[in-house]
């Protein structure tokens, strides 16, 4: 999947349509409308899948007017940092139930009065600013791949927005203007004056400049075909999102008159015009980006096309599988009996479709990563099975995977039956996990089971090695998984993970594989209480840091990771966070590269692109 920036200058790509008017539709009022991400998570998501399934490439967040000034003047005041961030997650949570790439935009509309200007006096420039920071923030932690600044009438009010988003990330920013039929906007801005504008923000020119809203395709139409004239100028992409025409109402209910067929129609003059991104704004529906979708789909970036459904199908488990997927992959153990290894985690998708993951693990082949961690719904959060996952991918590429297998879901029985599936379908590496507890994630009150610890399922493939069940019992032939078990460096108290782990290796671990840490003083401090060598080998888990508010998350509210002081120092004030969390990275990987046996990298929010450095760097100095 190509950077945002760079997927907008190149090809045509289809965007959702309109979010409030999917809602409206189902029964939701008006005043309710900025708050469904905090208060009505699953619908937000379903309406985000349903673009998807109709087509999208590319969905926006449910945040336009998730800013201070707008929720204020409803009486609002909760956290805005929070309710965005709650949307951009449920967008990458549709996404990842969809299965397909795609990108999301963390959406920015106007304030509730506008920028103080010499033109329009209104809200000063400073404290627009601060209220769209706060909005940032929360989308960033969310994890959006860049932003939209949409339905703009006046300049200040961009300033603001497009200083607030360059302030906290670097980000693509898409800027988009509304434009009446008269062919200006509210405050008498011409397509033509809009280019010339943004051409000079704060920061340089954004990824891409368009028209949203207004009254209909075809004032769009003539307002995107004068603004693409002189776009092109500037080698700057062209967006568009029209309305469903001028709405009316009709017995009680907004009605808006293009059909589907009609926007369809419209579609192709668009490109035609020069447009890099086409979707659709108040009034469109799932079944308009659809009828786009059927009408342009021979002109539509290849790459995300989307698919009719999302279910698993027959293009994403092929009938006649590459021959070599049954073969033996490379036990870990031995592996690390030979050279230093590389390992990534990727995590399942919300949904049953597997495309953008098995995109995901082909990447990390072509890096000539050694193997790929498949974690087991992390954080108690439900995602397709580890188990289906992890075949899958040795199906698709080359790799071989680590399978963490938790003892959380499971009773001795079921345990013991998936661990002899797992071995029947050739996925032998395992990591012996207890797992979070239900409470910390979707379905709180669900029953965990652990009828046995991490220990107990070290014994259990232990003994599975050596042809016996957990009772003792015969199996009729050994199996030959690699065990692998968990070990956190900077757990409180650190005796009693030291004494766990002692007993982990005394059950039949063949190697651990760590919880990400941050600093050599923790490893080290790990060791001296350890009291001696390492007894099996370790492979040092590294999460990338990416953000100053990645890191405080992490630090504060995800259990087993601890950043000192001095690393989260680092990010505090500075811009490019993952350019600084690959600096950390590398820094601890020379500090300790003598004392480890292999390295397991965690992405944030699933994304390998920016590992790719580091996984280069890590080749080069291990080699």
């Amino acid at each position: 999947m190509k950077p945002l920036a760079e997927a907008l200058s190149h090809g045509l790509w289809l965007a959702d349509g309109a979010i409030g008017t999917w809602f409206l539709s189902q029964g939701v009022e008006p005043h309710q409308l900025p708050l469904l991400p905090l208060d009505h998570p699953d619908l937000v998501i379903r309406c985000h899948l349903e673009y998807l399934q109709a087509g999208a490439q590319i969905i926006e967040t449910h945040s336009f007017s998730a800013n201070r000034s707008k929720l204020a003047a409803m009486g609002w005041d909760g956290s805005v940092g929070e309710l965005n961030r709650r949307a951009a997650q449920l967008a990458r949570h549709a996404r990842d139930i969809f299965g397909e790439p795609a990108y999301v935009l963390g959406s920015l509309g106007p304030l509730a009065v506008p920028v103080d200007s010499p033109i329009v006096p209104g809200l000063d420039r400073a404290e627009a600013e601060t209220v769209y920071r706060e909005a940032v923030a929360g989308l960033l932690a969310g994890g959006v791949d860049g932003f939209l600044v949409e339905t703009m009438s006046d300049l200040a009010t961009v300033e603001a927005a497009v200083s607030a988003i360059r302030a906290e990330s670097d980000l693509p920013i898409v800027v988009s203007f509304a434009f009446s039929p008269l062919g200006t906007t509210l405050y008498g801005i011409t397509p033509e004056a809009a280019v010339e504008a943004v051409m000079t923000l704060p920061g340089g020119p954004p990824a891409a400049i368009g028209a949203n809203c207004g009254s209909g395709p075809s004032p769009l139409l003539d307002a995107v075909i004068r603004m693409a004239e002189k776009a092109r100028t500037y080698q700057l992409p062209v967006v568009a999102y029209p309305n469903a025409g001028e709405p009316a109402l009709r017995d009680g209910h907004v009605h808006y008159p293009a059909s589907p067929d009609y926007m369809a129609t419209i579609a192709p003059a668009l490109k035609a015009a020069g447009c890099a991104v086409i979707g659709g704004c108040c009034g469109t529906t799932p079944s308009h980006i659809r009828a786009i979708r059927q009408n342009m789909q021979g002109d539509l970036h290849p790459q995300l096309t989307a698919r009719p459904g999302w279910s698993l199908t027959e293009d994403v488990v092929p009938k006649s599988p590459d021959p070599e997927w049954s073969r033996p992959p490379r036990l870990v153990h031995e592996l690390l009996a030979q050279q230093f290894v590389l390992s990534v985690e990727l995590d399942p998708p919300r949904g049953p479709n597997l495309t953008r993951l098995v995109d995901a693990a082909r990447q990390l082949e072509e890096e000539q990563v050694d193997v790929i961690n498949v974690a087991d719904s992390p954080m108690a959060r439900v995602r397709l099975g580890a188990l289906a996952t992890a075949r899958l991918i040795q199906e698709r590429t080359r790799l071989a995977t680590i399978l963490h297998f938790t003892t959380r879901d499971r009773n001795l029985m079921g345990l013991q039956s998936d661990l002899l599936g797992a071995f029947a379908l050739g996925l032998t590496n395992i990591l012996c996990l207890t797992g979070d507890p239900p409470g910390l994630g979707d379905y709180a009150h669900a029953t965990a089971v652990y009828d046995l610890d991490s220990i107990g399922l070290t014994k259990v493939l232990a003994g599975f090695n050596q042809g016996l069940d957990a009772l003792g019992q015969p199996l009729g032939s050994p199996t030959v998984f690699s065990i692998g078990v968990g070990v956190n460096p900077t757990a409180d108290p650190l005796e009693k993970e030291i004494e766990r782990f002692r007993q982990k290796v005394a059950a039949g671990a063949h190697y651990a594989m760590s919880q990400p840490i941050y600093a050599p003083e923790q490893f080290y401090r790990f060791l001296d209480a350890l009291g001696g060598p390492l007894p099996i080998p370790l492979i040092l888990g590294i999460m990338p840091l990416v953000s100053y508010r990645q890191a405080l998350y992490l630090h504060n509210e995800v259990p087993g990771i601890t950043i000192p002081p001095e690393v989260l120092s680092r990010f505090e004030s500075v811009q490019d966070g993952v350019h600084v969390g690959i600096e950390l990275a590398l820094e601890l990987i020379q500090a300790l590269r003598a004392g480890i046996h292999g390295i397991y990298l965690v992405p944030s929010f699933n994304r390998v692109e920016p590992l790719v450095p580091l996984i280069r760097e890590i080749r080069r100095l291990t080699r």
